[in-house]
């Protein structure tokens, strides 16, 4: 997958300001749902299930650590 100058500089910010890896991808997911103009509906679709698939468990991680 071929990355724009865009989204390079969006990764270097976010390695930048040091944010939690699921905030970064939830951001990213988030941003990516919204995108109507630069990805394709069906592309977009696959990218955001995607994503969330890897949030999710990411999500029920963090919650079952917060309890302990």
């Amino acid at each position: 997958m071929d990355i724009t100058l865009q989204e390079e500089s969006m990764i270097k910010a976010f390695r930048e300001t040091n944010l939690p890896p699921l905030f970064v991808l939830i951001r990213v997911k988030n941003d990516i749902a919204n995108d109507i103009v630069n990805i394709k509906e069906n592309q977009r679709d696959d990218i955001v299930k995607a994503l969330e698939k890897y949030i999710g468990s990411l999500w029920e991680n963090y919650h079952e650590e917060k309890k302990l």
